[in-house]
């Protein structure tokens, strides 16, 4: 099942949380229900919000349908909001804004996604992208994270890995491919989302190497 529509429910008080849950769910054993949004309704929850999953914006409204229903029986004061996953900015949108139908709109949404994330890791001196790189022996990776610090680029050592910090994931792709082309033979390049080590060495301005973000 295809979860990319959402609907959040944000409970006035926190301590009702629990009873919409157990609310919610029993609406998998009721047939009526099941006729209305399918085998199952999914849900999750995180402190005083619930979390309501569906594939379609059909089957979301008609879960939103039975959740107000719950809500007012149970007497429960909450804000409802249905949203949508966007795939290329990564993150839940008010259900009225539609997907990019174009390159151009999607590239656009690409576009805005990178900016975003270049400017969180300068306000919070955290790299938003790390490239990992594995390299066959100690020697190697000392060698490699030697040139890179020699150039300015900021890395964190490990035993036989680097993690190397970029400001959003285009920089830190870039970085992996150039890496790729340098790094001796059978070396593991890997991108993946900031896990707050690569900026460590270098907290005057960590980023210079990728476009000079940083004070």
């Amino acid at each position: 099942m295809s979860d990319d529509w959402r609907l959040t429910v944000e409970l006035a008080d926190e301590g009702n949380a629990p009873g919409l849950v157990n609310a919610l769910r029993e609406l998998e054993l009721e047939d009526a229900h099941r006729a209305r949004v399918g085998e199952r309704v999914v849900v999750s929850q995180d402190e005083g919000n619930v979390f309501l999953y569906a594939d379609t914006e059909e089957r979301a409204r008609q879960v939103n349908a039975l959740v107000q229903e719950r809500l007012a029986e149970l007497g429960f004061d909450a804000d409802v909001a249905l949203t949508r996953w966007h795939p290329v900015e990564q993150r839940w949108e008010d259900a009225s804004v539609p997907l990019p139908t174009s390159d151009e709109e999607w590239q656009a949404e690409h576009e805005r996604l990178q900016a975003e994330e270049a400017a969180e890791s300068a306000a919070t001196g955290h790299a938003a992208w790390e490239v990992r790189a594995v390299l066959p022996s100690h020697e190697e990776t000392v060698s490699l994270a030697e040139r890179l610090e020699r150039e300015g680029i900021p890395v964190v050592r490990r035993a036989s890995f680097l993690l190397v910090g970029a400001v959003n994931e285009d920089e830190a792709r870039a970085l992996a491919e150039r890496l790729r082309s340098e790094a001796p033979a059978g070396s593991r390049i890997e991108v993946e989302p900031g896990g707050q080590m690569a900026w460590e060495v270098a907290p005057q301005n960590p980023f210079a190497i990728f476009g000079g973000l940083g004070g």
